[in-house]
Formats: structure tokens, C-alpha cells, sequence
């Protein structure tokens, strides 16, 4: 039972420093800094062979779950803010983006390869956010269109600037837009669904009805410990998808590709009758 309640208050604790550093952050521009530290701390934490071994033996229990979801929280409304930070820092040239870029690029490139990528492929990438990494890389790195959409109105603004200031905006476009009023998914040819995006049964849903039979969707999430900072992702979609785990070295989320089966296919055909 100890040793429980020293995991759970190490939890808590984390939770505490994070808000305590975003509220820092709102009135004072050196604490983004500093909290970017934080949410570093937390992906180191959660790839920890001590944190993984605690995961399993306590990550069921109802007070972990509930002081996990928390720290989630928490994180995520950090890392949000610490990405506008970001993206208004290269907006106003505070930052060097080239230097910038490069050292960020190789962190989301390889998962990016094995999805098969390339100049000729149109990307879809839902929830974006307002530093979106994923679709600076796609563009810059493989030479593909870009849409980037998001639900908030500030990230989709923010991220539009910094495709400006890389110098990129005619590659990468941004929108609030609904899925279903989005025009761009009539060529999309790749979907990337960000981990941070919550409700992710229900964008399948709507994707299921809306793309291509040829689409591959790419499912980012975190399962287990790495739902610390992650979305999690255990529905069982083996009637409406074909999936396959993708292998590649990325400690923070897990991936799963995503086609159409084939009875799906068939439904759509059908309905083009």
C-alpha cells in the first residue's frame, strides 16, 4: 500500500507543478521555459522501466486512474500553451525557425516514412494544434500538400503564421472547418489523427463515411503509462478497419494504420449507385 501512495503522490505532485507552471506562465514569458522542462520531465517519467513496472501493477486502480487523468489534463492544457508560445515567438522573429526546425524534424520523420509519404500525397492532419510539428516536417521534409484542422480558433491563426514565417504557406493551409464541409478530404490521400485529439471513435465515424476506399489513416495514441500524456485508444474496430500496429522507435504515443475494410468498402460502392 505504500509503495502505491508513493506513485499516486508522485503523480499528483507532477499535476501540481504543471498548473502551478502554467499559471506562472500567463504572467510571466520566462516561465514557458521552464514548464516546457516540466512536460519534458513527464515523457522521461513515462518511458522509465520503475514507472512502467508501477503502471502494472497499480495503473487499474480506480484512485491511479483517476490521478492520471488528471495529470493528463493538466499536461495538455501546458503543452497547448507553451505551442502558441512557441508559434508567437517565430511569428515575431524571437526565434531561429531554421535552426528550430531541423532539430524537431527528426523526432517525427521516421514514423512519417513508414506511412509512406511522399510529394505526391495530399495530408490530412486533425488536431493540428498551434505549433504543428507533424505538418511542418510533411511539407517541408517530403514535399506534400498539407491541411492542417483544428478546434481552436487561435491555434488554427497561430499555426497559419508560422507556415508563413518557414516560408512554406503555399504547402500548408489551416482550418476550424467541420470534417464534413471540408472539401480538401475529396483528394486526401493520407489522414493523421494527433494524439491529443480526445474523441477519436467519433472522427473515425465520421472519416468512415467521408474518405476514399484507398485512404490510410494514421492513429496516434497512448495506452497504458503513455496514457499520461496521451489520449487513450482501445476500441475494437476490426468490423470497419483493416489495422496494423506500426514498429517504430517513439516512446511518447503509440501508432496504429487504419484502411477500410472490405465490407466498408463495399457499403460506399454501393452507395454511389
Amino acid at each position: 500500500m505504500r509503495l502505491k501512495f508513493e506513485f499516486l503522490l508522485s503523480l499528483r505532485l507532477l499535476e501540481c507543478e504543471i498548473k502551478e507552471l502554467t499559471n506562472y506562465s500567463r504572467v510571466y514569458c520566462d516561465g514557458y521555459e521552464i514548464l516546457k522542462i516540466k512536460l519534458d520531465e513527464l515523457c522521461e517519467l513515462m518511458v522509465r522501466e520503475e514507472t512502467i513496472r508501477q503502471w502494472i501493477a497499480w495503473g487499474r486502480d480506480e484512485d491511479v486512474q483517476r490521478q492520471a487523468k488528471r495529470l493528463r489534463e493538466a499536461a495538455i492544457e501546458a503543452l497547448c500553451n507553451v505551442e502558441k508560445h512557441q508559434s508567437k515567438c517565430i511569428s515575431r522573429n524571437e526565434m531561429n525557425v531554421n535552426k528550430y526546425l531541423t532539430t524537431i524534424i527528426q523526432s517525427v520523420k521516421d514514423d512519417l516514412i513508414s506511412f509512406g509519404i511522399d510529394y505526391h500525397s495530399k495530408v490530412l492532419f486533425i488536431g493540428s494544434g498551434a505549433f504543428p510539428v507533424s505538418a511542418l516536417t510533411i511539407a517541408k521534409e517530403f514535399g506534400a500538400k498539407v491541411m492542417g484542422v483544428d478546434i481552436d480558433p487561435e491555434a488554427v491563426f497561430l499555426a497559419s503564421h508560422v507556415a508563413k514565417a518557414f516560408d512554406i504557406e503555399t504547402m500548408v493551409s489551416f482550418s476550424g472547418e467541420e470534417l464534413i464541409t471540408l472539401t480538401f478530404l475529396k483528394e486526401t490521400t493520407h489522414i493523421i489523427i494527433a494524439s491529443l485529439v480526445e474523441n477519436k471513435i467519433e472522427v473515425l465515424d465520421q472519416l468512415k463515411e467521408l474518405i476514399k476506399n484507398d485512404v490510410k489513416i494514421m492513429l496516434r495514441y497512448g495506452n497504458g503509462v503513455k496514457s499520461l500524456f496521451n489520449y487513450p485508444f482501445d476500441c475494437d474496430l476490426s468490423g470497419d478497419w483493416h489495422q496494423r500496429k506500426l514498429i517504430v522507435w517513439n516512446p511518447i504515443y503509440d501508432i496504429i494504420i487504419l484502411e477500410k475494410s472490405t465490407s466498408q468498402k463495399e457499403k460506399k460502392t454501393i452507395t454511389h449507385y
